[in-house]
């Protein structure tokens, strides 16, 4: 078997941890990647700084977020199986051919400084979803995150010259994620 050349795959992801008991494994990929994920029948994971072919089993991919994904590999059926592929990167044809998504008009909001309008200060935007059209702000707050809906209704005041983002949250969302 000839070993499979890097230049020739993309690096779309890495696993992240394990899932359950049964050796699933949570996938966290690159934004812009998440369609080329749709129904591969393998994923090549680096190995020790080679790609291994994994074969995705038939209960196949499920997406917890749209960078977020649950899936387990043929013959790797218990935690202790994939722990050691913890932390390593997932990498698939080049010839899918998708490069990733622009999404630019989210982009920006990442490192805006969120205010509240009963809060103040909340934090910085680390993370921006678009979850179908509905986009949610993953904001860090102290040691918290939080994630807020953003939406029209909800925005005050937008200065992208100070890179402030000021909100009016619905009342007890930022109490979910303290408690």
């Amino acid at each position: 078997m000839t070993p499979f050349d890097k230049k020739d795959f993309l690096p779309v992801g890495t696993i992240v941890k394990p899932h359950g008991l049964r050796g699933e494994v949570v996938l966290e990929i690159e934004e812009g990647y998440e369609g080329v994920l749709d129904d591969p029948d393998y994923l090549l994971v680096e190995v020790e700084g080679g790609l291994v072919p994994f074969f995705v089993s038939e209960e196949g991919i499920r997406f917890r977020t749209t960078t977020t994904l649950c899936l387990s590999f043929d013959d790797l059926d218990s935690v202790e199986k994939v722990r050691p592929y913890c932390g390593c990167k997932i990498y698939v044809p080049k010839d899918v051919d998708k490069e990733p998504e622009s999404n630019e008009e989210f982009n920006t909001l990442i490192g805006m400084t969120v205010f509240d309008e009963e809060r103040g200060k909340l934090g910085k935007v680390i993370r921006v979803d678009d979850f179908s059209g509905n986009v949610v702000l993953t904001i860090l707050y102290k040691s918290h995150e939080i994630l807020v809906p953003l939406s029209e209704e909800l925005i005050i005041r937008f200065d992208q010259g100070k890179k402030e983002l000021h909100l009016d949250c619905p009342e007890g969302l930022i109490d979910l994620y303290l408690e």
